[in-house]
């Protein structure tokens, strides 16, 4: 597996809708969250998903997988840490930590791979080059 050069902390404040009764992060919001560092990842890193799926690529979630070690609590600042490995020829990896003031509440990943006009591609968008320069 190589890993990108790249990494990014996206943070994002606990919404009170996002939270249960007992003002506890539910479960499902995680994803969402990863969902959001990854695109954050791309745009500062000057590559948008918007502009690859212009280009005709797309990037569906291949496995989702997310372990909980903390809660985290409405009116709390989460920082989630991505980083981005390449699996294979087809197919790449964010990594994801949740932290609140330096403590680890979640750790997880989401498996992508790239389809071009609908079909799998090794050929990677120009933007992705500076991820993984080797192609």
């Amino acid at each position: 597996m190589e890993t990108a050069k790249n990494s990014y902390t996206a943070r994002i404040e606990v919404r009170y809708a996002e939270t249960d009764q007992m003002g506890v992060v539910h479960h499902a919001v995680y994803p969402v969250w990863f969902e959001q560092a990854r695109t954050e990842f791309f745009r500062v890193a000057g590559a948008s998903y918007s502009q690859m799926e212009a280009d005709g690529y797309m990037s569906p979630v291949l496995e989702l997988n997310v372990q909980y070690k903390n809660p985290t609590h409405y009116g709390e600042f989460v920082d989630v840490e991505t980083t981005l490995e390449r699996v294979g020829s087809v197919r790449f990896k964010f990594n994801y930590k949740v932290f609140v003031e330096g403590k680890l509440c979640t750790i997880g990943y989401s498996i992508h791979c790239l389809l071009k006009d609908g079909k799998p591609t090794r050929d990677f968008p120009a933007a992705f080059t500076k991820f993984f320069p080797e192609g």
